[in-house]
C-alpha cells in the first residue's frame, strides 16, 4: 500500500476544480473546535484512490501534522472546511505525526486507524486481520469518500491520469511501429 501526495501523483490536480476550491485549503473542525487545517492529500499509488487528508494541527511556531482517513470527514464547502462528527481534541494529540519523509508502512497505519476506531462501528477484524494482509476494503468507513462532490473529483483525476498513460502508451506504440518501418525499409533497400 503504497502512498504518495495528491501532487506527485496527479501533477496537474489544479486543472481539475472541486466545487471551485483547492481543498488543501479547508479548515479542520472537530466537535466545532478548529484543530487544523489540510496541507495534502495523500493517494494510493496503485488505484489513485484518496486515502488520507493531511492535516496540520499546529499553530503558530509548532507544526505537528497527522493523518485523517477521508472517509471520516463532512466536507463543507460553503465554510471551506472539513469536520469530523465525535472527535476529541485528545483523540488528535493521541494520533502519531506524520512527517514528509515517513515511511507510511502498515504499523504506521494502524496506528493512526487505531485513534479513530471508535468513531466508527465496525465488525471485529480479528479474526482475518493480518498486518500483511491488511487492505483498505476491510475498512470502507475510513477510505471510502462519501461526499459526493470529492469522490466525482477523485474519479476525473483517476480518468485523467488513465488517458494520460493511454495516450502515452499509444505514442510510444507508434514510435515503436515508425522506427520498425524505418529498419525494415532500410534493411529491404540494403538488400536490394
Amino acid at each position: 500500500m503504497s502512498l504518495c501526495k495528491l501532487d506527485k501523483y496527479y501533477p496537474n490536480y489544479r486543472d481539475e476544480t472541486l466545487a471551485c476550491f483547492d481543498i488543501k485549503d479547508f479548515d479542520v473542525y472537530a466537535q466545532d473546535e478548529l484543530i487544523g487545517y489540510v496541507t495534502d492529500i495523500l493517494v494510493d499509488e496503485n488505484n489513485g484512490h484518496f486515502r488520507y487528508f493531511v492535516i496540520d494541527t499546529g499553530f503558530w511556531v509548532f507544526i505537528i501534522k497527522v493523518l485523517l482517513p477521508v472517509g471520516l470527514a463532512v466536507v463543507d464547502y460553503t465554510h471551506k472546511r472539513l469536520s469530523v462528527p465525535g472527535l476529541t481534541q485528545e483523540q488528535v494529540n493521541n494520533l502519531p505525526e506524520f512527517q514528509e519523509d515517513l515511511l507510511i508502512d502498515n504499523n504506521y497505519e494502524e496506528r493512526v486507524r487505531d485513534v479513530y476506531r471508535p468513531l466508527v462501528k465496525i465488525t471485529d477484524l480479528s479474526r482475518f486481520y493480518y498486518a500483511t494482509t491488511y487492505n483498505y476494503t476491510l475498512e470502507p468507513c475510513f477510505y471510502e469518500v462519501g461526499d459526493k462532490h470529492l469522490k466525482m473529483y477523485e474519479e476525473r483525476l483517476r480518468s485523467r491520469k488513465n488517458s494520460h498513460k493511454a495516450r502515452r502508451v499509444l505514442g510510444d506504440a507508434r514510435r515503436v511501429k515508425n522506427t520498425y518501418e524505418k529498419e525494415k525499409a532500410e534493411f529491404t533497400h540494403r538488400a536490394n
